[in-house]
């Protein structure tokens, strides 16, 4: 499992380098470690970074190229005054990781149980929480971002691809009712 655990959080940082933000970075990492989806899903975690997407205060602003000014690290002004505002609700690698669980163990029906990807989220949420001190993306890039040597939260795509692999692997003995995840790269 060490092997599947290094290689989500090489995975983050060559997405981040690639150019994808939080979110996606994650999801991917999480998804091509465990080769679980299409490369193209990658989509749907698009909307998650910067805690749930941002909007132009200043309609000039290139979006794109200004959240990759964040991500990357270049940019330095405090958010405060930034021309665009940033959601910042749920970190982006918390999200992917609810995503992945969703993915693997969700519901198709109605009358599916949700014990298992609601006892797993719920421990992803509390795992996470434990090791950032926080869920939201403004209160983590506040504490991260200054620290870190790149001005980044890399750190946080690491540890947060780790941290749902790592419990995606063990679900079936950690949560009552979860099914064995199929899994088609490096199972266990």
């Amino acid at each position: 499992m060490q092997e599947l655990l290094e290689k989500a959080e090489r995975l983050a940082l060559e997405n981040r380098s690639k150019g994808f933000h939080c979110s996606e970075s994650v999801f991917a990492a999480i998804n091509e470690t465990l080769g679980i989806i299409d490369p193209e899903m990658v989509r749907i975690a698009t909307g998650f970074h910067g805690g749930g997407g941002a909007r132009r205060k200043d309609k000039e602003v290139d979006l794109t190229v200004f959240l990759e000014e964040v991500a990357s690290g270049r940019e330095r002004r405090p958010p405060d005054q930034w021309p665009v505002e940033v959601t910042g609700h749920i970190c982006g690698a918390l999200a992917s990781g609810v995503m992945c669980i969703g993915l693997l163990f969700g519901r198709r029906k109605p009358t599916d149980d949700l014990t298992c990807p609601d006892e797993l989220a719920n421990e992803l949420h509390r795992r996470f929480e434990e090791k950032f001190g926080t869920k939201l993306c403004r209160e983590i890039r506040q504490k991260y971002v200054p620290i870190s040597d790149n001005h980044t939260c890399e750190y946080v795509y690491q540890k947060g691809a780790r941290m749902a692999v790592e419990l995606i692997l063990s679900s079936p003995s950690w949560a009552e009712r979860c099914p064995n995840p199929r899994l088609t790269a490096g199972d266990r």
